[in-house]
C-alpha cells in the first residue's frame, strides 16, 4: 500500500533531521566521555600540566568548526542544492566522528573534534532549511518543531551510551564505541538524502536566471528574466510531491496547486529580478532587520545559561553533594526531558506563534535561574536538604520550560524569514550566532564560577532580560504565513498573481504580475 503524500512528507522530515540527531550527539558524548576513566588515562589528561587548556580546546575547537561549518552553508547551499549540501556535510562529520573513534593522541583527537564541528554546523544549519522550504504554512512549524526533537534525541541518546559504558570495564571500548556511535547518525543520512526530492523552492531559484543566453527550452520573459520552462515543471513535481496539507484532497485540485505554485513562482522571479550580493543582507534595511532578528533568536536562548546546565551538569550536581552515578543519573533524566518538550512545541507552535513561545520559554527560564539563585545563596550558608532539592527542580524546570517554548521555536523562526534567494545566507549567519555565544559562555563558565560561585547567574539573568524586552518591541510575528508572505512584514516588495489567471501558469509563459510594497507596522 503506497504512503499518502503528507505521511510521505513527514517521513522525509524525519529522515532528514538526522542530521539534528548527529548535532545533539556530538554535542553531549564529549560530557560523558570526559568522566570515563579510561579516556582521561589514555590521554594523560589526569597528569599533564596543561590538560585544563587541553579540555578547554576539546569543548573550544568543536565550537569554532561549528561556527565555520555554518557559514560554509552560505555558499554550498545554493551551489550544491539542499540534498548535495546535507550529503557532504553528513559525509564530513562521518569522517569526524571516525577519527574520533580511532584517535592515538590528543592532538588528533582535537583535530577530530574540529573536524566533526564542521560537519555538524553544516547540517544544524541544513535540516531547517530543507524542512521548512518543503514544509505548508499551517503546519510548517510543526514539521521544523522534528529539528529539535530529533536533536535532542541525540543528546539524550549520548548521556545514556555515555552512563552504559560508565560500567563497561574494557579500556578503549570504554570510550572508543560510544564516539564511533557518532559516525553511523550521518553515514545513514548521507546514504538516503539524494533519494529525497530537492526542495521547490530551491529548483525554481535554480532555474530562474536574472541574466543568461537564450537557448533550447528557456526564453525571456516579458519581465526580462530567463526561464527554463521544462524545468519550471520539475520544479512543480516536486512542490506537488510535498505540498500535501494535512489531508491528501489538496493533491487532487489541479487549481488550488496552481494557484499555489504560481505565487511562489512569480515571488522567486520577483526576487531573482533584484540580484541581491551577500552585502545586502548587511545595506538594505528590511534584510538588516531580518538579520538582527535570526541571529538574536539563536542567541538569546544561550544567553540563558542553557549550554552552563547541561555541559556542566555533573559538576553543579557535586556541588550540590550527590555521587559520581547520581550525577551521571540526573543529568541523563534531565535531558530526557527535551525531546518530549520539543514535541510538545511543535504541536503548539503553529497556534501560539514564534514570538508568544519565545517570549514565554525565555521568561520562564529566567525565573528558574532566579530561583536557583535563591536555593543557592541559602546552601552557601550550610547544608539544607530543603533547599537542595528545590535547586533540582529548578534546573528541571528550566530545561521544561527551554525544550518546549524555546528550542525548537528558534530554528523554526529563524529558518522562515528570509527569502528563497538568500535564506540559506541568512540563516547560516544567525546560526552562527548559536556557536559564537556557544563558544563564549563555555570558556567563561570555569573562570566565572570559580571566581563568584553561583552569582555568575546573575550575569545570564541580567542579559537574558534586556534580551526580552528588545525580542517583545523588534521582532514580527509569522505563524501560519507562506515563506513568500512573511516577506510583507518586513517590508519587502511582494508578487501578487491574480487568481484567475493562477491555474494557467502550467499552460502559459506569460501572467501579468502585480507588486504590491508592504512595510512594516512602526
Amino acid at each position: 500500500m503506497a504512503l499518502s503524500a503528507s505521511t510521505l512528507r513527514l517521513l522525509i522530515v524525519i529522515f532528514v533531521a538526522l542530521g539534528s540527531t548527529t548535532y545533539g550527539y556530538c554535542a553531549s558524548i564529549i560530557s560523558t566521555t570526559l568522566a570515563q576513566p579510561s579516556f582521561i588515562a589514555y590521554f594523560e589528561l589526569d597528569t599533564r600540566s596543561n590538560a585544563t587548556d587541553l579540555i578547554g580546546s576539546i569543548f573550544g575547537l568543536f565550537q569554532t568548526g561549528g561556527f565555520f561549518g555554518t557559514l560554509s552553508c552560505i555558499q554550498s547551499a545554493d551551489w550544491l542544492g539542499r540534498r548535495k549540501a546535507l550529503f557532504y556535510a553528513g559525509l564530513v562529520t562521518t569522517v569526524g566522528g571516525a577519527l574520533q573513534a580511532g584517535s592515538v593522541n590528543i592532538g588528533m583527537y582535537i583535530f577530530s573534534r574540529f573536524l566533526t564541528g564542521i560537519g555538524i554546523g553544516a547540517l544544524v544549519t541544513l535540516v531547517p532549511l530543507y524542512q521548512s522550504e518543503i514544509a505548508p504554512p499551517k503546519i510548517r512549524g510543526f514539521l521544523v518543531a522534528m529539528h529539535g526533537v530529533m536533536l535532542c534525541v541525540g543528546y539524550s541518546a549520548a548521556s545514556w551510551v555515555g552512563l552504559g559504558f560508565y560500567f563497561v570495564d574494557a579500556g578503549g571500548a570504554q570510550w572508543r564505541l560510544p564516539l564511533a556511535i557518532q559516525a553511523v547518525w550521518p553515514a545513514v543520512l548521507s546514504a538516503g538524502v539524494l533519494f529525497l526530492p530537492e526542495t521547490p523552492r530551491w529548483r525554481m531559484s535554480s532555474f530562474c536566471y536574472s541574466s543568461a543566453p537564450l537557448g533550447s527550452g528557456t526564453r525571456a520573459d516579458q519581465r526580462g528574466t530567463v526561464l527554463d520552462h521544462d524545468r519550471f515543471e520539475e520544479a512543480f513535481a516536486s512542490f506537488k510531491h510535498v505540498r500535501a496539507e494535512s489531508s491528501d484532497a489538496f493533491l487532487n485540485d489541479e487549481a488550488a496547486l496552481r494557484a499555489d505554485f504560481a505565487v511562489l513562482r512569480e515571488q522567486i522571479i520577483f526576487e531573482k529580478q533584484q540580484q541581491l550580493s551577500f552585502w545586502d543582507l548587511f545595506r538594505l534595511p528590511h534584510y538588516r532587520k531580518r538579520l538582527i532578528v535570526g541571529f538574536v533568536t539563536m542567541v538569546a536562548p544561550q544567553i540563558t545559561g542553557t549550554q552552563i546546565i547541561y555541559n556542566y551538569g555533573s559538576q553543579l550536581y557535586k556541588s550540590l553533594g550527590f555521587n559520581t552515578l547520581e550525577q551521571l543519573l540526573l543529568s541523563c533524566g534531565w535531558i530526557t526531558f527535551s525531546p518530549f518538550g520539543n514535541w510538545f512545541n511543535g504541536l503548539v507552535v503553529d497556534r501560539m506563534g514564534r514570538v508568544r513561545m519565545l517570549l514565554i520559554g525565555i521568561i520562564g527560564c529566567v525565573l528558574c535561574l532566579v530561583g536557583e539563585v535563591i536555593t543557592l545563596a541559602q546552601l552557601e550558608k550550610g547544608e539544607n536538604r530543603a533547599a537542595t532539592n528545590a535547586a533540582v527542580f529548578f534546573l528541571f524546570l528550566f530545561v521544561g520550560f527551554y525544550a518546549s517554548f524555546i528550542d525548537a521555536t528558534t530554528y523554526i523562526y529563524a529558518s522562515e524569514i528570509f527569502p528563497t534567494p538568500v535564506r540559506a545566507k541568512g540563516l547560516s549567519i544567525s546560526i552562527s550566532g548559536l556557536f559564537l555565544s556557544s563558544l563564549a559562555i563555555l570558556q567563561g563558565a570555569p573562570a566565572g564560577f570559580a571566581n563568584i560561585g553561583w552569582r555568575y547567574y546573575l550575569v545570564f539573568i541580567s542579559v537574558t532580560t534586556v534580551m526580552v524586552i528588545f525580542m517583545y518591541c523588534y521582532f514580527p510575528e509569522t505563524k501560519k504565513m507562506s515563506l513568500e508572505e512573511i516577506g510583507q512584514v518586513f517590508g519587502d516588495e511582494v508578487a501578487h498573481v491574480d487568481p484567475s489567471t493562477a491555474t494557467a501558469m502550467g499552460e502559459k509563459e506569460d501572467v501579468e504580475m502585480h507588486i504590491e510594497t508592504a512595510r512594516p507596522k512602526e
